[in-house]
């Protein structure tokens, strides 16, 4: 049975990109078969870790690993007869690429490009909202975030001032390492250099070679309007700095949005819900709200529903990216007086004796509100929007 890819390389799953790197060198450069000559299992062991290293470090790859284990590879560099696809690892701007190399006869074949320069890592922020932030949006929004940025003392490159990179002395800058299976010769990264050709001899001080350092950043964007929990926002090259002058990564920004006392939110609708005075139900009249938008004048007719709901076009939330807003729906209550006065009392007394027999008996508990919404008892009427 194969063993755990993350127990080959002796790191956890959550391990970042450049420990699992870490990790392949230290046993590549341990049981490399040149440093092992006719020891077999050092030879096992180092394809072993060659083919954990070419999934762990592919971020599609090993994002499929992790969700179906071996079996869900399907012989993209996991299962019996690991093999190296010869165009899958050619471009190597971005290093999330996996083991780099093929399988060829000789000494050489594929294709490669520099390796030198290495793309940053894309950074995910999330932002919580306010309820009218979310719907109205923000045409400049400022956060601080801690990131990689390039060095300023080496200006990126890694080297102490006066000093360069130079040419790895093991694999004489092509970044590869070979060895012998059967008829074939593999190419593998070499564990001095990791792939690249090229080594630090004098590391520069200020960011001991990584050619960046951790500062806090400011990000200025804009929150588009109508924005929900869970959109997510991309920033190009606003993540961390590339190593040794490569293209800096992107930055995720992940909203998140606060609960309204007034609104509840169905996509781009809203509801809310109106307790209204029973005497303006029955006789109509005008009911004046103030809506996101400002004021406006609600319109009821004589003998309007407890449970009516009215619909006001357009009063929602804008619709990303579509124009236009979505609906606002008020949902009516009736609102009776918890301690009416000794002439109210009267006057509903009265109001009662001259209903004329009518059924007053209680009809059961309200309806909740989510049933009102989305039930189909509810009564709904329209009001366009000017």
């Amino acid at each position: 049975m194969k063993r755990d890819y993350y127990e080959v390389l002796g790191v956890s799953k959550t391990a970042a990109i450049d420990e699992i790197k870490k990790a392949y060198r230290k046993l590549a450069m341990q049981y490399h078969p040149d440093q092992n000559p006719g020891d077999k299992a050092a030879e096992e062991t180092f394809k072993e870790a060659a083919e954990a290293y070419s999934v762990l470090s592919d971020a599609d790859k090993r994002r499929t690993y992790d969700q179906f284990g071996h079996a869900g590879l399907g012989g993209q560099g996991g299962g019996q007869g690991f093999q190296f696809d010869p165009g899958q690892f050619a471009d190597f701007e971005d290093l999330l690429g996996g083991i780099f190399g093929s399988f060829f006869g000789g000494g050489g074949g594929g294709r490669r490009r520099n390796t030198w320069e290495e793309r940053g890592s894309d950074l995910q922020y999330n932002l919580r909202l306010s309820f009218k932030d979310a719907v109205f949006g923000k045409e400049a929004f400022e956060l601080t975030l801690p990131r990689l940025e390039g060095c300023e003392a080496c200006q990126g490159s890694g080297c102490e001032k006066g000093h360069s990179p130079q040419t790895c002395p093991d694999c004489r800058g092509a970044g590869q390492a070979y060895m012998r299976q059967g008829p074939f010769q593999m190419a593998v990264p070499c564990p001095r250099c990791e792939g690249k050709g090229r080594i630090i001899p004098n590391p520069c001080k200020a960011c001991r070679g990584e050619g960046r350092i951790e500062r806090k950043a400011k990000v200025s964007f804009r929150i588009p309007a109508g924005v929900d929990r869970g959109v997510r926002v991309r920033l190009q090259g606003q993540g961390e700095a590339g190593r040794y002058g490569g293209r800096g990564g992107d930055l995720y920004i992940v909203f998140d949005v606060e609960t309204d006392p007034l609104y509840e939110r169905d996509g781009f609708d809203l509801h809310r819900r109106l307790d209204v005075a029973w005497p303006l139900l029955v006789l109509g009249g005008t009911l004046k709200l103030e809506t996101l938008y400002g004021p406006d004048d609600v319109k009821l007719a004589p003998g309007t529903p407890a449970d009516h709901v009215v619909k006001l076009v357009n009063a929602g939330v804008p619709r990303l990216q579509q124009g236009g807003r979505g609906d606002l729906y008020l949902h009516l209550r009736a609102e009776v007086p918890k301690k009416p006065s000794a002439e109210q009392r009267e006057l509903i007394q009265r109001l009662l004796e001259s209903m004329d027999g009518a059924d007053t008996a209680a009809t059961g508990p309200e309806e909740g509100f989510l049933s009102k919404v989305f039930g189909n008892g509810a009564k709904t009427g329209k009001k366009k929007r000017r």
